[in-house]
């Protein structure tokens, strides 16, 4: 590898141990995915050099730092309505209580609420690199780090000691909700619930997975893209988050 055609693995483990996501810990809603998407090299790199300049944050303002990297369109006037967040941003319309949910309200949640830094919603990632898609694996190809051989060496190094954290942080800031999407992590998802409370997750006749503690609802929901999503199935989420206690 020649310096043009790789990472700064210094950098790049920084990023791996130290990177979550997007948003305001103390928000009450919390949307947990597998991982955020991403491109090739040049991508990839662009995005974990921006994170190095905006201080290397645990979690960061996702407008603020879409912009830096030069995605700005989904936080300007008349944005398109980005497909997995419009699934999220129903749910947390709906937990407010509000009905009859438009397009024109969830392009301004995008634009002017999700995911910052002062506002209500907390946007985590189980896994802390950007890959499009599973299939899809550069690191070992411009990267001398051991662990990123390949896709199951990298879940094994990094999985465990990101559930225990995010476990930690929600014990410590009790979101009133917390909504996992993508049931391909299905098994993660509740070994984080497992570490707050012994309360088992119950099938809902919406077809969503929910438990909840005296402070917090979570449910394990499809991700926004998967076949089947409707847009009521995330009102009813919503509802659900409301309706905890």
């Amino acid at each position: 590898m020649n310096n043009q055609n790789s990472f700064d693995d210094e950098l790049l483990k920084k990023r791996i141990d130290t990177f979550y996501g997007y948003g305001n810990y103390q928000g009450n809603y919390w949307f947990i995915g597998m991982e955020e998407a991403g491109g090739d090299f040049k991508d990839v790199n662009n995005r974990i050099n921006i994170w190095d300049k905006r201080g290397l944050k645990e979690i960061d303002d996702v407008a603020e730092y879409h912009i830096d990297i030069g995605w700005p369109s989904d936080f300007q006037p008349g944005a398109a309505i980005q497909p997995t967040w419009k699934g999220l941003i129903r749910i947390v319309l709906s937990a407010k209580g509000k009905e009859k949910i438009n397009l024109e309200d969830v392009r301004q949640y995008q634009i002017q609420e999700l995911g910052r830094k002062d506002k209500e919603t907390c946007l985590l990632e189980l896994l802390p690199l950007p890959a499009p898609s599973l299939k899809h694996w550069i690191y070992n190809q411009h990267s001398h780090l051991s662990y990123l051989f390949n896709r199951q060496i990298y879940e094994s190094y990094c999985l465990e000691k990101r559930i225990n954290y995010i476990a930690e942080r929600i014990k410590e800031h009790k979101p009133e909700g917390v909504v996992f999407y993508g049931k391909l992590y299905e098994y993660s998802w509740r070994e984080i619930t497992k570490k707050i409370t012994d309360i088992d997750f119950k099938l809902t006749s919406e077809g969503f997975l929910i438990c909840r503690t005296s402070q917090t609802m979570f449910v394990i929901a499809k991700h926004p893209v998967a076949f089947g999503s409707t847009n009521q199935y995330f009102h009813n989420i919503g509802r659900a988050i409301a309706a905890r206690f």
